[in-house]
This record gives structure tokens, C-alpha cells and sequence, in this order.
């Protein structure tokens, strides 16, 4: 892991002993996104909690707010179905903590073929959260989505202009087809495997960065193309995958409404596929190819 400059680290210091945790460590960076945010998981005592350090003061404030209004519904104890308890602010170092879950992100349960386990925790938060009553994010009802599906499509098609045309025409269907907004509350944003946990009793969800106002089909699409998602970045696991969402969509069917569901899960798609086009990996192109030739097939 890379070391912090001392500068920097006697600032960390400095802002998690005001939030109550002094003589806390760094153990481990988690994530780091240049400009934007860094993700570490730190040490105080025989305690472990992850800070989250972002590049505007802003982002800490929404997202204190996000995990305060889902204390408020119960949505933040501790116990699944939950988030991580929040531990502590501080906006003059743009920081945020919160506790560190013990258990394992679900991933790890498809990996080792525990695949029900994983898609029943997954339904059991959107279940949870489906209709709290919490006005929390900018709108993605499906004509604000358009916009966003709009950026997906420039960023595949300035990295290949075939595969943009391809994506363009899923845009195209999409912004033809627009399903009526549903029942609006707020959204995770990103709803992945990696970013539920298996806490015995329950769910835990991290990761609220891109949380948004919309109807339960967004997280719902969401997970659903990760099926698709794994099938091309771990091919090894891509059937303990599929089986894990097909449980997912089986416990929230009563929840969801199948033309949104299919509307959001081909955005989803497009956003996995400029994720490709932006970063360019090695044999970007070809996962690329695959991803828009499922949105493709289910906004058809």
C-alpha cells in the first residue's frame, strides 16, 4: 500500500482524533479514485472502521445525510438489513467513518457457490428499502436517466465508433420506450455484489457514493445486469453468477415491474460498457461488444 506523505497523515491524525479515534492506524488502502476520493480501512484499538476522504467537503455532508435518514428508518443499526453506523464526520478534512463489517461481500459467497444465500441478501435489502419514504438524491426517473445513458453512449463511441453506433441505437429503443417513473424514494445508486455483505443476520450495504432519487428498478436493473457483468470480467464464476441473480429477481418480482426492470438493467449495461471504453484493459473491446449485445437483446 502506498504510504501517506507525513503531511498528510498527521492531518488523517489530526481528523479522526477529533471524531473520537485517537491513535488510530491505517491498515490498508481500499480504494482510491484520483480526484475524487480514497477509501482506507484504519485500526483504533482492536476496532476496525473504514474512512472514506473525499475531494469536496460536499460529498461528506450528502452522504452523512444519506446514512442518518436511513438510521431514522431503521436502516442503520447494525444488523441486517443495514448500512455501515456512522462514526463520525469531519468536513474540514472532507472525511467520513463508519464502522467496518466482520462479514464477507457476497461476492465471496458466489465464488464459493453459496449462490441462493447471495441473491436472497441482495432481494432482502431492496425489500427493505423499497418504499421508506426517503426523498434523498437527484431524480433517474427514466427521462432523467436518458441523459446520463446519453454520456455512456459518447464515451463508447469516442473509444470505438462501431460499438458507439451500436450503443446509440440502444439509447434510441430506450428514449422511445420510456416506461411510466413508478413510486420514487432513494436509490443505492450502484447496486453490485461486491457492495452487499453477509452479516449472519441480514444485509449490509456499502458504498452510498452515488445514491439518487428513483424507482426500485434502478438498484434492481442494476443487479440484475451483473450477471452479465461477471460473464465477462470472471468468466470462472459467470454461471454462480447468473444463478445468484436469478434468485435476486425471484424474491422481488412482487416488487418490480418488468418493462422498467428491463429498461434499467439495459442502462446498466451501457454503463458497465463505457466503464471499458474509458479505462481500455486489455481486450476492453470484445467484454465492450458483449455488454451492448446484451442491452441489445433486452431493450429489443
Amino acid at each position: 500500500m502506498p504510504a501517506l506523505a507525513s503531511g498528510h497523515h498527521d492531518a488523517l491524525a489530526a481528523a479522526l482524533a477529533r471524531v473520537g479515534l485517537r491513535g488510530a492506524r491505517t491498515v490498508a488502502l481500499l480504494k482510491h479514485h484520483p480526484g475524487s476520493r480514497c477509501t482506507l480501512a484504519i485500526a483504533a484499538g482492536t476496532d476496525r472502521y473504514v474512512v472514506k476522504l473525499f475531494a469536496d467537503a460536499a460529498k461528506v455532508l450528502a452522504l452523512s445525510a444519506v446514512h442518518q435518514v436511513l438510521a431514522g428508518a431503521g436502516l442503520a443499526s447494525g444488523r441486517g438489513p443495514t448500512v455501515p453506523r456512522l462514526i463520525g464526520v469531519d468536513t474540514d478534512a472532507a472525511l467520513l467513518v463508519t464502522e467496518m463489517y466482520a462479514g464477507p461481500p457476497i461476492t465471496e459467497l458466489v465464488e464459493r457457490g453459496e449462490c441462493d444465500r447471495a441473491g436472497r441478501l441482495a432481494a432482502q435489502w431492496l425489500r427493505a428499502a423499497a418504499a421508506p419514504g426517503l426523498t434523498l438524491g437527484h431524480p433517474y426517473d427514466p427521462s432523467h436517466a436518458l441523459e446520463e445513458i446519453h454520456r455512456y453512449v459518447c464515451t463508447i463511441e469516442s473509444a470505438a465508433g462501431e460499438l458507439g453506433g451500436r450503443a446509440g441505437a440502444v439509447w434510441e429503443r430506450l428514449a422511445a420506450d420510456i416506461p411510466p417513473p413508478g413510486y420514487s424514494d432513494l436509490r443505492h445508486g450502484s447496486f453490485y455484489l461486491s457492495h452487499v455483505f453477509d452479516l449472519g443476520d441480514g444485509p449490509g450495504v456499502i458504498d452510498w457514493d452515488s445514491f439518487r432519487q428513483g424507482p426500485v428498478e434502478v438498484d434492481a436493473g442494476m443487479m440484475s445486469a451483473m450477471a452479465a457483468r461477471w460473464t465477462v470480467r470472471r468468466p470462472q464464476h459467470a454461471g454462480a453468477a447468473q444463478r445468484a441473480i436469478a434468485v435476486f429477481l425471484d424474491e422481488v418480482g412482487d416488487l418490480v415491474d418488468p418493462a422498467r426492470l428491463r429498461w434499467y438493467r439495459a442502462a446498466a449495461l451501457l454503463k458497465f460498457a463505457s466503464y471499458l471504453a474509458r479505462r481500455r484493459p486489455d481486450g476492453w473491446a470484445v467484454s465492450a461488444a458483449s455488454l451492448i449485445g446484451d442491452a441489445e437483446m433486452v431493450s429489443a
